[in-house]
């Protein structure tokens, strides 16, 4: 994998579990850091290094496009145990650092991703660490809004398109395992003193949640006469890649498996959205355009670029003019026609 250990690291898994003594290697990072470990999953990577440094978001840019597209960010809000909606109208996020933390809170997988993200009630400021008196304290939407359809709907939305990450047919509603069971224990009840989230989560409450959602964005989906203008009722269309379709687990690793989880989803929402009724099942092609093959023969880390694509720089590496791959790869695309 490009990030290798430094993104994910299953040898955390122990010490998540609270049975990390029992792997030598493991011992520094607990006298070094004995409230929290290194995480299994190093959100900072992504949303720090990655985002800020490495491959900086164009924050100006991103700024003029609030007001056209305004970005939500929904996470779980544990004080008041409900889902809570985060953008740049409410003040929540007014540079690039504190759009990390919103989105590092809405990523934040309960047990694996480090502590909690925190928001000052007095100052909105936020901060990593311990359920925190005075604050409110959140993980990931998974909670209690594991599809955020009901916010967008909430927050104004009229047309809706909700790519869902599991296949049709997926089981999202049974038990969870004992390695589950034990991680919630720890991270919920020992290290942040909340038994209700922790009672949730044994019942499995947040799978259910992801059951009725599921149920009900079936039911939308048969609104299919209603003109597109007539919105006194929010129009709601689910993508989902087919059933049986091969899943990406959360701790994946290896490259071309994301990879290929990437192509289904983008073949999917090809066949689902594009205009022309000719090109509805030719996903699967069009995604080998924009996501050949050759993406998987270089690594990124080893390409130092903030502005360029690291992709064109490898091409250019091998003496491969960008734009003329671009043509043969949309040529190549026109003759499987």
């Amino acid at each position: 994998p490009s990030a290798g250990k430094e993104f994910i690291n299953q040898k955390g898994l122990l010490r998540a579990l609270g049975i990390g003594a029992v792997n030598p290697q493991l011992w520094t990072d607990f006298l070094m850091k004995p409230h929290f470990g290194a995480p299994v999953m190093d959100l900072d990577f992504l949303l720090k290094r990655t985002m800020q440094e490495t491959k900086p978001l164009d924050w100006d840019k991103f700024v003029k496009q609030q007001a056209q597209i305004p970005m939500k960010i929904v996470a779980s809000n544990l004080r008041d145990e409900k889902a809570i909606v985060m953008d740049m109208e409410k003040g929540s996020f007014n540079s690039l650092e504190e759009l990390a933390q919103c989105m590092h809170a809405s990523c934040l997988l309960p047990g694996i991703a480090g502590p909690l993200m925190n928001i000052c009630d007095t100052t909105g400021v936020m901060s990593l660490g311990n359920n925190k008196e005075n604050t409110i304290p959140m993980a990931d939407a998974l909670l209690y809004e594991p599809i955020p359809f009901r916010s967008a709907v909430d927050e104004g939305a009229t047309h809706v398109v909700v790519l869902r990450t599991r296949p049709d047919g997926a089981d999202v509603t049974g038990k969870s395992s004992i390695f589950e069971r034990m991680l919630f224990r720890r991270f919920f009840k020992r290290k942040n003193k909340l038994p209700k989230i922790l009672d949730y989560m044994k019942k499995g409450l947040h799978k259910m949640q992801y059951g009725k959602d599921v149920l009900a964005l079936n039911l939308m989906a048969k609104d299919m006469d209603r003109n597109f203008t007539d919105t006194s009722q929010p129009h709601v269309v689910t993508v989902a890649v087919p059933p049986g379709s091969p899943e990406v687990a959360r701790l994946e690793e290896r490259r071309s498996t994301i990879f290929d989880g990437v192509r289904r989803g983008f073949a999917r929402a090809y066949d689902a959205l594009v205009e022309d009724p000719a090109e509805r099942g030719r996903g699967a092609i069009v995604a080998l355009e924009y996501f050949p093959d050759e993406i998987l023969k270089y690594d990124p880390k080893l390409i130092d670029s903030q502005n360029e694509s690291a992709f064109e720089i490898h091409l250019g590496k091998k003496g491969e003019d960008p734009e003329k791959w671009k043509a043969k790869a949309s040529y190549m695309m026109n003759v499987e026609r």
